[in-house]
């Protein structure tokens, strides 16, 4: 492995750290990123939507002297006047979610022996100013369990660290640093340092990645948050709900996770989806809970063809690897109730879906080449006793020449890695794949050839937040000139699908640059890779988790293509492709 480096922004200037090997930084909160823009009068508010903690977590003031803060250029201040005053942090979950807690012996929590296990072995604050900073760990009814002080001096500019022994400290909840009166200080960063397990940098991607989709799902009601900061019921996700289902199920067959555990958070997420709102058997994309506690669908949100097929698709795939044959049964149902004669043109093109009212066809059509349209006509081919009429377009270029696009199909059939053309769209899928694959890595190097990412031969333009929190989603490719943000789970997803001997080197590359955070890759980076968007967004981490198994796996014995090749309806998928 790679020595470890991260650069950081503190009073805008830019100094690297170097620590071991096997030593790796988790931010709690990076208070460049949660506040970049300046604030002198007086405390800044804290939008739950838009500010938020590395950890998918919240976080807020404390003490009777909260008006001594003020934010300005990417750092907390506290004024000296005044009584103690501080900030506190969850660190699982919400705050008001007792039932989270966070074991710093695990740092990823997905449990297990502890050969397999990431634990805190310090604790660090960068601060300047002058007078006492206290930082504490606490529990979940606020007992601080550790806690130590610093006595800051004019004028130094210094990463504070501090020792602990994560396994004497029990189930912790927050992590908080409180400013005595008469302490003047700047905070800019607040986290942890961890010893990341001896396991092969493959493994230790799933691993992170893995545990930041597990981060987003709620167990109780089987569905998952389509942000890890999001109360569950407010703005869940059904496609993430399916890619949980199919991630969590190969872990448990490696032995990763629990697998009687697994296989209930599948059957739970099955019997959600059956009683979800449909039209025409189509499943919602987004859905939320009402004042009486029953999931409905989000306003403003369709019901999805795609956003079905891959919920459908991913939970067929882990009821074959789990062996469970009444999941099986079940999607076999649900399949079984689609009506594709509502969504399809009289010529052959499938829509999008429903509007919210759950009968009014959305006017788009799946027309473009890629891997959403060949899902959406998989699932269609996997309808018992229909004749397909779906279509695609021919050419094999995705649209604007966004990654995820060439690859998601991949995520759920191997057979897209063969060379023969297929039938629907003549296209040779890994030629298609491959040629949009270098076109993004030599994107940056063309647009900004003196970036940090070209530098360091990052890629990745994909969907996603389309800058720091707050700026809204946006899918942008090879197509679009001048993009300054990169997605990782693009670079994750073509490197571990579409050239796994280059992989391993894009897991050393983003760890080089200070993203590859024990808790999961950020949502995205600038191309300076000074700043970065810390939202757990369940959809790509659903993408990161599923690459990286097979990125850990394809070569090998690999359980998710195993059970495609072997189950009926999936194999009815693939001939609507390749008929032999």
């Amino acid at each position: 492995m790679r020595p470890w480096l991260r650069a950081a922004v503190v009073v805008g200037q830019v100094f690297s750290l170097a620590v071991s090997a096997t030593t790796v930084w988790q931010p709690a909160t990076d208070y460049s990123i949660s506040f970049p823009g300046d604030r002198l009068d007086s405390a800044p508010a804290i939008n739950p939507f838009d500010n938020f903690t590395h950890l998918g977590s919240d976080f807020g003031w404390m003490g009777p002297g909260e008006n001594r803060i003020d934010s300005r250029a990417g750092a907390i201040r506290t004024r000296p006047d005044g009584e103690w005053t501080g900030a506190w942090h969850s660190l699982a979950g919400l705050a008001a979610e007792p039932e989270r807690t966070f074991d710093p012996t695990d740092v990823t929590g997905l449990g297990g022996p502890e050969a397999g296990r990431a634990g805190v072995v310090a604790v660090t604050v960068d601060a300047r100013g002058q007078g006492e900073l206290r930082v504490e760990l606490a529990d979940i009814h606020k007992m601080v369990r550790w806690a130590r002080t610093m006595v800051l001096q004019p004028g130094e500019r210094t990463r504070h660290r501090f020792e602990v022994n994560a396994g004497e400290l029990g189930p912790l909840k927050f992590i908080n640093w409180v400013a005595e009166p008469g302490c003047a200080a700047e905070i800019s960063s607040i986290g942890f340092e961890v010893e990341r397990p001896a396991i092969s940098e493959e493994e230790w991607m799933l691993r992170l990645s893995l545990g930041k989709l597990r981060r987003c799902h709620d167990p109780e009601s089987g569905l998952t948050r389509d942000r890890a900061h999001l109360p569950a019921g407010v703005f869940d996700s059904v496609t993430s709900a399916g890619l949980h289902a199919l991630a969590s199920a190969a872990a448990a067959r490696e032995g990763i996770l629990d697998r009687e555990q697994v296989a209930g958070e599948i059957r739970r997420t099955t019997r959600a989806l059956i009683e979800l709102p449909k039209a025409a058997g189509f499943l919602p994309h987004f859905t939320c809970r009402d004042g009486e506690g029953r999931t409905v669908l989000h306003p403003g949100t369709e019901f999805s063809t795609v956003d079905t097929a891959i919920a459908l698709i991913s939970l067929r795939l882990a009821a074959q690897v789990l062996e469970l044959a009444d999941v099986s049964d079940a999607v076999a149902t649900m399949i079984g109730e689609l009506d594709f004669d509502l969504v399809t043109s009289p010529d052959g093109w499938i829509g999008h879906g429903f509007a919210e009212d759950g009968t009014t066809p959305l006017a788009s059509k799946w027309r473009d080449w890629g891997g959403e349209t060949a899902l959406v006509l998989a699932l269609e081919s996997m309808v018992h006793g229909r004749e397909p009429r779906g279509k695609m377009e021919r050419g094999g270029r995705v649209f604007r020449g966004v990654e995820f696009i060439a690859e998601i199909q991949s995520l759920f059939f191997p057979d897209f890695d063969r060379p023969e053309p297929d039938r629907v769209s003549g296209t040779d899928w890994p030629a298609a794949r491959r040629d949009l694959l270098e076109r993004q890595r030599g994107y940056f190097p063309k647009y900004w050839v003196d970036s940090a990412a070209a530098r360091a031969g990052l890629f990745g333009l994909s969907g996603g937040e389309a800058g720091m929190p707050g700026e809204g989603y946006n899918a942008a490719g090879t197509d679009v000139p001048d993009l300054r943000w990169l997605y990782p789970h693009a670079m994750v997803m073509g490197l571990a699908l579409s050239d796994r001997s280059r992989y391993r080197e894009g897991i050393f590359q983003l760890d080089d640059a200070g993203l590859l955070f024990p808790q999961g890759l950020p949502e995205n980076a600038e191309i300076d890779l000074v700043r970065h968007n810390p939202m757990q967004g369940s959809l790509n981490a659903g993408f990161e988790a599923i690459a990286a198994y097979h990125g850990w796996r394809r070569d090998g014995a690999d359980v998710i293509d195993a059970a495609c090749r072997g189950d009926a309806v999936l194999r009815a998928a693939v001939r609507r492709f390749w008929p032999d």
